[in-house]
């Protein structure tokens, strides 16, 4: 998208699974992309092969999205080395413990919150604070997770469900500055935590109608993501987009 090129972009999770597609379509489409993630050596892997095959620059920072130093430091790392920030994709996460709500210890419950809501929270906060000056675009992914029920998953629908709240009230609150936030929600995507989810839980996941009959490449969703924080997109904010083969409506 030409859109994108020269653009100062930001994507946590971006050593893996709809993370590590989002950096490789950024990286082609001319970004100046900021490779966020706790794992070092996928992210250092990332960043070699976006150098190799992109035409965009990028640069790989380690981060925890629970901590709020680590977050800020992230996003000071980008507006330092590109000058600015002009967008980001926020795809860091970790999934379910496949248990009922009642056999759910509060570290569980703590563990999935800390990372997919509050480490979102401190995502958008410090994004945001970057973009005042010029404007810029966020996606959050969440998933479809956070509008159907899934069966022992209770902390992972509420804290994916907290994470479009946020970015609905987020994108009131920062419409006219010129920053937009929407959500992304997929369905069965082939990243790591789903298949080590395949691995471990193949009956719950089996329990899963798709519609189309298969999962999602990681690119079939970061594309939808890349779009969304392009000007192509320049009239969405407050949005939760679905890419989920059909399953939230079947």
């Amino acid at each position: 998208m030409a859109s994108l090129s020269g653009k100062s972009i930001v994507v946590t999770g971006g050593a893996s699974g709809i993370g590590r597609a989002a950096v490789e379509l950024l990286v082609a489409a001319g970004a100046r992309v900021t490779i966020a993630d706790l794992n070092e050596a996928g992210g250092h892997e990332v960043l070699a092969a976006a150098k190799a095959g992109g035409v965009g620059q990028a640069q790989f920072i380690r981060t925890d999205v629970t901590r709020e130093e680590s977050v800020h430091a992230m996003v000071a790392a980008a507006v330092a080395t590109f000058g600015r920030l002009d967008g980001a994709i926020n795809a860091a996460g970790i999934e379910q413990h496949w248990k009922p709500l009642h056999e759910l210890s509060a570290a569980e419950w703590d563990r999935v919150c800390d990372i997919n809501l509050r480490g979102m929270f401190l995502c958008l906060k410090h994004e945001i604070q970057a973009m005042l000056a010029q404007g810029g675009s966020i996606v959050a992914i969440a998933s479809i997770a956070a509008t159907i029920g899934l069966a022992h998953c209770a902390e992972y629908c509420a804290s994916k469900a907290g994470v479009t709240g946020l970015v609905r009230a987020a994108a009131i609150d920062y419409a006219k500055s010129g920053i937009r936030v929407n959500a992304l929600l997929p369905g069965a995507t082939l990243t790591p935590l789903v298949e080590r989810a395949l691995a471990t839980k193949p009956k719950e996941l089996g329990s899963l109608l798709i519609p189309m009959g298969r999962a999602a490449q990681p690119h079939e969703v970061a594309g939808g993501a890349v779009w969304m924080i392009s000007d192509e997109a320049s009239y969405m904010t407050g949005s939760c987009m679905t890419i989920d083969a059909g399953l939230s409506v079947a």
